[in-house]
């Protein structure tokens, strides 16, 4: 049996789709978990924080662009296990749309980001399934709304 204490986090990930191409930020190598893996901005909503200012407050602080939220995409759950607790996490990602024309500069947690198109979303990046799902969703939805 595993003493290990669980923790469960809501995640809000925000997929900014420009141009026809969707940001996409790299973690840094030395993170604890899942390092180098390419994903959409995304982080834990605080206590008693909206779900919607969350994820804006995320795509803010990791990528420096103001964003508002168009709708929700999709959900995923992860799990994360530490030394002394195992994160269960439950992600939900939302289609956003920048406000004004700022340039990315991502935060301290990333090492590198990419606008990419369609196309690429299964290319040579790493990325999870999940959010290859998401970003593709986010692309359907878009276009259909061309």
């Amino acid at each position: 049996m595993n003493d290990k204490k669980i923790v469960q986090k809501i995640i809000l990930g925000g997929i900014v789709i420009k141009n026809d191409k969707a940001l996409i930020i790299q973690r840094s190598a030395d993170e604890e978990a899942y390092p180098n893996l390419w994903e959409i901005p995304s982080g834990k909503r605080e206590s008693f924080e909206k779900s919607e200012d969350a994820v804006a407050r995320e795509v803010k602080e990791e990528t420096g662009l103001d964003v508002e939220v168009v709708m929700p995409i999709n959900v995923f759950e992860f799990k994360v296990e530490k030394p002394d607790e195992i994160r269960d996490a439950t992600q939900i990602n939302f289609l956003v749309k920048q406000i004004g024309e700022s340039e990315v500069k991502i935060s301290s947690e990333h090492q590198n980001f990419a606008w990419i198109s369609k196309d690429e979303v299964n290319s040579h990046f790493s990325i999870s399934d999940e959010v290859k799902k998401a970003i593709l969703k986010a692309f359907e939805i878009v276009d259909k709304n061309k």
